[in-house]
C-alpha cells in the first residue's frame, strides 16, 4: 500500500470513526484523529508488527491503529454515555416527596457561579459526571491540580454558605 493510498484510507476510515463520535466531543476533530492514528500505525510498522509488501494485512493493521486511536479519543466519553448520568441513576425515593429548599438552592447556584473559572469549570465537571482523572486529562492538568481546585471551591463555598443566616 503506497503512503498516499494508506493517508486516503486512514482519512476515510478517521472521518467515519469522528462522525460516529463527534457528539462526545469538542475536544477532537479528524485531523487529531488521523494523526494519533498515523502515529499508531508507524509504531506498529517499527516494531516489525506489520509487513509494508502485505497489503492485506497493512489495510488490517491501519483500521486497527484508526480505531486504536478513536478509542483513546472517545472510549471513556462513550462509555460515560452508556452507564448514564448522575441523573439517571435510580433513587430509593420518590423525588418528588423531597420538597427543595429553593432559597438554598438559589444561593449554591450563585455561589458556584462567583467560583473563579477554574474552580467553576472542575465543579461544573464533576456534577456532570466527571472523574478527577477523566478532568485533568481532559484540562490538561494534573491531578493534583484538579483535586485543589476542588478543594478551593469547595472550602469556598462552605465558608459562604455557611456566613449566612
Amino acid at each position: 500500500m503506497s503512503q498516499k493510498s494508506e493517508d486516503s484510507r486512514i482519512r476515510s476510515l478517521v472521518q467515519h470513526h469522528y462522525q460516529r463520535n463527534r457528539h462526545l466531543s469538542v475536544l477532537h476533530d479528524p485531523e487529531d484523529l488521523f494523526q494519533d492514528a498515523w502515529i499508531d500505525l508507524k509504531q506498529t510498522q517499527a516494531e516489525g508488527a506489520v509487513d509494508e509488501k502485505d497489503s492485506i494485512g497493512s489495510d488490517h493493521h491501519v483500521r486497527q491503529a484508526v480505531g486504536r486511536a478513536a478509542e483513546r479519543a472517545f472510549g471513556k466519553l462513550r462509555k460515560r454515555c452508556q452507564r448514564g448520568s448522575a441523573f439517571v441513576v435510580p433513587l430509593g425515593f420518590e423525588p418528588a416527596d423531597c420538597v427543595p429548599d429553593s432559597g438554598l438552592v438559589m444561593d449554591l447556584k450563585q455561589q458556584i457561579e462567583s467560583l473563579p473559572a477554574e474552580e467553576r469549570l472542575v465543579i461544573e465537571m464533576l456534577r456532570s459526571g466527571y472523574e478527577g482523572s477523566e478532568i485533568a486529562e481532559q484540562l490538561n492538568l494534573s491531578p493534583q491540580a484538579v483535586t485543589r481546585r476542588k478543594q478551593k471551591a469547595l472550602e469556598k463555598l462552605r465558608q459562604t454558605l455557611g456566613d449566612q443566616p
